[in-house]
């Protein structure tokens, strides 16, 4: 009797260090096209698998996360209004919680974990919370609450899962896992163009301010949690003068400037001929195309100049060893940026690195670039370009070409 006593007791303390040791998946939330799982504590690389599943007439997305379990006041079951049908939430099995997306159509999902410990998955296109009158503002406010940021630094390292050998090959899950694995600790200056009543290129009623302070936001997340120090020119739709961008820059004291547009052609006749993705670094030029995009950025600010005072200031930047690194670092952005794009997509052009007298990088203390992630002019590329795993593809070409180009200086300053 003892004995069967004692064994019982084992078992007990037992069951409570493994509690103690096992994580809680504690809310879950849905906004227009993210899912965001709020954890106890923040995943760790290889907690988890994805997993999915083709059917007639839907597809099923499963995630599994080991030694975890569900807290009592998470909602089972989110009925959604859109593409996805509904969100499933369960304990299935003993310490494995399941999240199950019911999607109407296949799409390319992303998932990553940010402000640490709240782990997000894409969803396709706009979907919303079906709920009763009576309890939207408490939805809502749950909503907003999970994405609020956390006051914790994110994870040193993205998380990405592995994919089971069975799953459907028509659905491509974007799992590139990659690090730094840098000697020294960097400053990145990212540029979103434009914003505020500057709206960039406009087409079928999309601006180019809004596509790349998307595209910015998502390099900065990346970089962010690969422990790089980040700060943007602007966080919102907030006009910001070519001068004063730069002058960000040189006062954060940033070891690099990237600066992120989408460019057009004001050909009518060639918007399905002219698409792909270019890099410019600051140099003159005797290109009639390089001349075109940079006259196109350069626009507010050249209104104000005189061609003297142009010459001038162009002339006092064109000199020593930075123009030369801002080239390299545009050849290995621009080489990453296209690798992603082609590992999951058709049809990806590259026009090249090109010199051009862009003034937003004029004054740079720092190796700058400028980044044309692609033609909103073209039809075709417009409409990837405002799909969330295109521009997350661009965000990490970015970012491992930065990561690149840093590797290589640090080996050459040994």
């Amino acid at each position: 009797m003892v004995s069967k006593f004692i064994f019982l007791i084992a078992i007990f303390v037992a069951s409570i260090t493994t509690l103690e040791a096992a994580n809680f998946l504690k809310r879950v939330s849905v906004d227009s096209s993210t899912l965001a799982l709020e954890f106890k504590e923040s995943l760790k690389n290889g907690s988890f698998k994805a997993s999915a599943i083709k059917k007639k007439g839907i597809t099923k997305y499963f995630f599994d996360f080991k030694d975890c379990y569900l807290d009592r006041k998470v909602k089972r079951v989110l009925k959604l209004k859109g593409n996805v049908k509904s969100v499933r939430v369960g304990q299935y099995k003993k310490s494995i919680v399941r999240v199950v997306i019911d999607s109407k159509k296949s799409y390319k999902v992303n998932y990553y974990q940010k402000d640490k410990p709240i782990f997000y998955i894409s969803l396709p296109t706009k979907n919303s919370v079906v709920v009763k009158k009576s309890t939207k503002k408490s939805v809502k406010k749950n909503i907003k609450k999970s994405s609020k940021k956390s006051s914790n630094k994110s994870s040193a390292k993205e998380l990405f899962s592995f994919v089971n050998n069975d799953i459907d090959t028509s659905i491509k899950l974007v799992e590139t896992p990659y690090s730094a694995n840098l000697k020294h600790s960097y400053t990145i200056m990212l540029d979103p163009g434009h914003g505020g009543k500057k709206p960039g290129t406009m087409w079928a009623g999309l601006k180019e301010k809004d596509l790349v302070l998307q595209i910015s936001k998502r390099v900065y997340r990346r970089l962010k949690n690969l422990g790089f120090k980040v700060k943007m020119t602007r966080y919102r739709d907030k006009h910001i003068s070519l001068r004063n961008r730069i002058k960000k820059a040189n006062k954060a004291k940033a070891d690099l400037f990237v600066s992120i547009h989408a460019n057009s052609t004001p050909n009518k006749n060639r918007i399905y001929k002219a698409y792909g993705v270019e890099t410019y670094f600051l140099q003159t030029t005797r290109n009639a195309k390089a001349k075109r995009v940079a006259a196109k950025e350069n626009a507010d600010l050249l209104k104000s100049m005189d061609s003297t005072t142009k010459q001038v200031l162009l002339n006092t930047v064109f000199t020593g060893s930075k123009i030369q690194l801002s080239n390299r670092l545009a050849i290995d952005v621009q080489r990453e940026i296209l690798g992603s794009l082609k590992s999951a997509y058709k049809g990806i052009k590259g026009n090249g690195v090109r010199g051009a007298p862009f003034y937003v990088l004029v004054g740079a203390q720092m190796p700058a670039i400028l980044v044309e992630v692609g033609y909103m002019s073209n039809p075709k590329e417009r409409k990837r370009l405002y799909i969330a795993n295109y521009q997350e593809r661009i965000a990490i070409g970015i970012v491992k070409g930065i990561i690149n180009y840093l590797k290589i200086r640090e080996r050459e300053l040994e």
